[in-house]
C-alpha cells in the first residue's frame, strides 16, 4: 500500500508547494521603430496607428476577448507581422526565493528602415537591429 501512496503524496506535495502562475492578461505594446506609421490590428479591428519612432501600449480594457490575433500593417495595408496571444500564454509567477517567472508572447521584425517589437507580457531583449531587405519598408 505504501508503495502506491508515496507517488501520489509526492505529486500532492508538488502541486501545493508550487507557486501558481497569474494567468490574467497582460497589455500590448508596441515598439515602432521604424519611419513608418503601423497600422496595429487585433482579430481584423484596427485598433491603433502607431507613428514613427514611437512607443504605444493598449490596454487590455480596450481590447476584445482573447485569442488576440495582432497585425502590424503598413499605411496601405500590406501585412509587417503578426503574432497570436491565447489565454494562459502570458503569465508571471512569484517563487520561493522571491525571484519572478514570467512568459509572454511576442514579435520581431527588423526592417532597413528600423525594428518594430510587438509584444504581451516582458519585452523583447535582443541584439541590434539586422538590416532588413531592400523595399521592406514601401508604405
Amino acid at each position: 500500500m505504501w508503495r502506491c501512496a508515496w507517488p501520489l503524496l509526492t505529486l500532492v506535495l508538488v502541486a501545493t508547494c508550487s507557486p501558481a502562475p497569474s494567468g490574467y492578461a497582460h497589455d500590448l505594446v508596441v515598439s515602432n521603430q521604424t519611419t513608418l506609421a503601423v497600422t496595429l490590428a487585433v482579430n481584423g479591428r484596427v485598433v491603433r496607428s502607431v507613428q514613427p519612432r514611437t512607443d504605444e501600449t493598449i490596454s487590455v480594457r480596450d481590447l476584445p476577448a482573447q485569442p488576440w490575433v495582432v497585425e502590424a500593417r503598413t499605411p496601405s495595408g500590406r501585412v509587417l507581422t503578426s503574432l497570436t496571444v491565447r489565454p494562459g500564454d502570458v503569465w508571471e509567477t512569484s517563487m520561493p526565493d522571491g525571484s519572478t517567472q514570467m512568459n509572454g508572447d511576442a514579435v520581431r521584425v527588423d526592417l532597413s528602415c528600423g525594428r518594430l517589437d510587438i509584444w504581451s507580457g516582458p519585452p523583447l531583449l535582443g541584439p541590434a537591429p539586422g538590416p532588413g531587405k531592400p523595399g521592406d519598408c514601401a508604405p
